[in-house]
């Protein structure tokens, strides 16, 4: 599925969200993980992460129109 240089992407579909806690030395804090289709997991700490999540995700999908792979 190629898509045009000026053409929109697709919305990108999460799979999954959900809270988890993550065990760190010394401390036990809630995290939120981002799952999305083949196996991309995100682990974010708090809400200030969101934005590179963000950009992490645009340019990942961009990385994968660029390669002609499959859109996620």
């Amino acid at each position: 599925m190629s898509k045009s240089a000026t053409g929109s992407p697709q919305p990108l579909k999460c799979s999954a969200a959900r809270f988890v806690e993550v065990e760190f030395p010394r401390q036990l804090r809630p995290r939120l993980v981002i799952e999305f289709g083949d196996g991309l997991s995100l682990l974010l700490e708090d809400r200030e992460a969101v934005p590179l999540a963000a950009g992490f995700i645009a340019a990942f999908r961009n990385h994968l129109a660029a390669k002609g792979g499959i859109q996620c």
